[in-house]
């Protein structure tokens, strides 16, 4: 039904002005305290007996099911005079409004914003924030439709948006898409503004506090150093004004980690070293999240597979490509802080060795274009959709090295991604898996179509040490056994330490541990939430396979011991350094790898 609509309102907007398309819309706070935003939003109707108004299931970037229209209270509807019209709902995230033949019908609701995430709206005191996607309806089928916002807000708050200002207080977006993207700071928080290559980049950090002087020296040095290495690799900016939201939370927050936008990011980290210690020292993971976020405004928010060329806003949509969308934007954030001197070539292979331990240490084998397909249900036992990242860009890695070798430096994968966005998003266009493949044999990935069958469809383990040693990098592998218990554990209701899943195979397993047991005792470790027990119980018991391995349980309000033996888990390590002493191949591999210098 929504393609026919979609259809038939592309014909119609053909006859109109494009300003009597224009939706406008207008974000109120009466009342901080309600922790509610005020929408009125205003649609042209040209006459219509029914306008279908909805607000979007997902936000493109977060690859979740979200359903906005969940936080939507007192919803109502008028005509151009000013009269109620009759509505009803005609799907869980549409409104069916009888239009009446109205020139202009106003929406208006209030969205409750009492949740902490990457993709929902949030008011806490005199700060607030959303997501396009959070408030702005649209009405089905006009997606093209150019959109005004206004703000009426209490006194002594202001407003940070990467919506672009018009006049007179009004910001507007070209489209919905441009609209919904949009991230938006208002109340009191800190606003600083960096220049990197004749751009800004703003910064809106929440709680002002926050920003001393020290942290404000050390963000705003990575900022720059980060935005003129990552320009350097794309040549030049994918915008004019790019801004970075930025919540350090006070409150128990067990994430941190951002959102990207076109024109900007929304990260959320805990405060605390995390952030930033007090001399302006940066957690070691803010320059990955910063450099991550900010190479999306490129890959994935303008780069895009074609799967996502346009938006759905309505349900789920499947690509095979999010590993190079998501694991590759990783690598690139790790490249760029090589590059900028952010990071040294120890770190950027340290963080190499995290990725694939994170690889080996899945319980049974996965293909990145499983993760990139599962994304969307966020498995319980083996979350692909998470390890896409260190997967595809320990890919990339693999993939960049074997380009360079094979062209003698003449080629890297930054021919590619420069490639598909001039070859795809200038051409207006997202691209395929097959798009892919041909740019990377046009840069010299030897079989390419050979490679992807065999490590990013298929399921064969990475060929680190044969690929790597081509950069000079030698692999080292170690192997180390531990006991192994074999159980996944949540928080229960009352803070106890809750069995989620039993792995097959397992003491655990072979003990009848079952999933909703309260955790007492294993072996002569207590456990205790507050407590590292696992590590405990590992560093007990270490080398007494085949032990006996009481575990005390709680279940069914009853006490029980269960029987089982200690068994070991043999783990492979893997640790990665440069060579001493590297041939003329190896060292210019690695020079054109970690500086972006080819020899052409």
């Amino acid at each position: 039904m929504r393609h026919v609509l979609s259809l038939l309102a592309a014909v119609a907007v053909v006859a109109v002005p494009l300003a009597g398309q224009t939706v406008r819309y207008e974000v109120s706070v009466p009342d901080p305290s309600s922790q509610l935003f005020h929408v009125k939003a205003e649609f042209p109707a040209a006459g219509k007996d029914t306008l279908l108004l909805s607000l979007p299931a997902w936000s493109p970037g977060n690859y979740e099911i979200q359903n906005y229209a969940r936080y939507v209270r007192h919803f109502t509807a008028r005509d151009a005079a000013g009269k109620s019209l009759f509505w009803d709902r005609a799907d869980k995230d549409t409104w069916r409004v009888a239009a009446g033949k109205s020139a202009r019908v106003t929406a208006e609701f209030d969205f409750l914003a009492d949740t902490i995430d990457f993709s929902i709206a949030r008011i806490r005191g005199d700060f607030g924030q959303f997501l396009g996607t959070n408030l702005f309806l649209f009405e089905e089928g006009q997606l093209a439709r150019p959109a005004e916002v206004r703000f009426a807000l209490p006194t002594g708050w202001r407003v940070t948006t990467a919506l672009k200002p018009g006049s007179g207080g009004v910001y507007v977006a070209s489209d919905y898409h441009e609209l919904a993207d949009a991230e938006t700071f208002v109340g009191k928080f800190a606003l600083d503004s960096v220049p990197v290559d004749g751009h800004w980049i703003r910064l809106a950090l929440w709680p002002g506090e926050d920003y001393t002087p020290a942290v404000a020296q050390s963000l705003r040095t990575s900022i720059a150093k980060i935005g003129a290495e990552e320009n350097a690799i794309m040549g030049g900016p994918s915008y004019d004004v790019y801004t970075i939201f930025f919540n350090v939370e006070h409150d128990p927050v067990s994430f941190g980690g951002g959102l990207e936008h076109s024109y900007g990011q929304y990260d959320i980290m805990p405060a605390g070293p995390d952030f930033a210690t007090p001399d302006g020292h940066l957690g070691s993971f803010m320059h990955p999240l910063l450099a991550h976020e900010l190479f999306h405004s490129w890959n994935v928010k303008r780069i895009r597979p074609a799967a996502m060329w346009p938006y759905d806003y309505h349900a789920e949509q499947y690509t095979p490509l999010l590993w190079w969308s998501e694991g590759v934007t990783d690598y690139y954030a790790d490249l760029t802080n090589l590059r900028s001197g952010l990071w040294t070539a120890a770190d950027f292979l340290g963080n190499a060795e995290q990725n694939v331990e994170q690889i080996e240490s899945a319980p049974e084998p996965w293909s990145e274009e499983d993760g990139s397909e599962a994304t969307w249900i966020s498995e319980v036992f083996v979350n692909s959709s998470q390890l896409y990242y260190p997967k595809g860009s320990v890919t990339g890695l693999l993939l960049d090295i074997s380009m360079r070798d094979a062209t003698g430096n003449r080629h890297g994968l930054d021919d590619v991604m420069r490639a598909l966005f001039t070859r795809y998003y200038r051409e207006n266009q997202g691209f395929t898996t097959a798009d892919l493949l041909s740019l990377l044999k046009e840069f010299g990935v030897p079989d390419a179509a050979g490679f992807y069958a065999r490590y990013i469809r298929g399921r064969e383990p990475l060929p680190y040490d044969s690929v790597l040693a081509k950069a000079g990098i030698a692999v080292h592998h170690d192997s180390v056994s531990s006991p192994f218990l074999g159980v996944g554990t949540a928080a229960s209701p009352d803070g106890k330490v809750m069995v989620q899943h039993v792995n097959p195979g397992t003491a655990a397993e072979a003990a009848d541990v079952r999933p909703g047991d309260i955790l007492i005792q294993v072996g002569d470790v207590n456990v205790a939430p507050d407590s590292d027990w696992a590590s405990e119980f590992r560093a007990h018991y270490r080398g007494k396979a085949g032990a006996p391995l009481p575990i005390t349980v709680q279940r069914d309000g009853r006490r029980l011991t269960l029987q089982a033996k200690v068994q070991e888990h043999v783990s492979t390590t893997l640790s990665l350094s440069l060579v001493p002493a590297p041939t003329a191949s190896q060292a210019r591999v690695w020079h054109g790898l970690s500086t972006g210098a080819l020899d052409r």
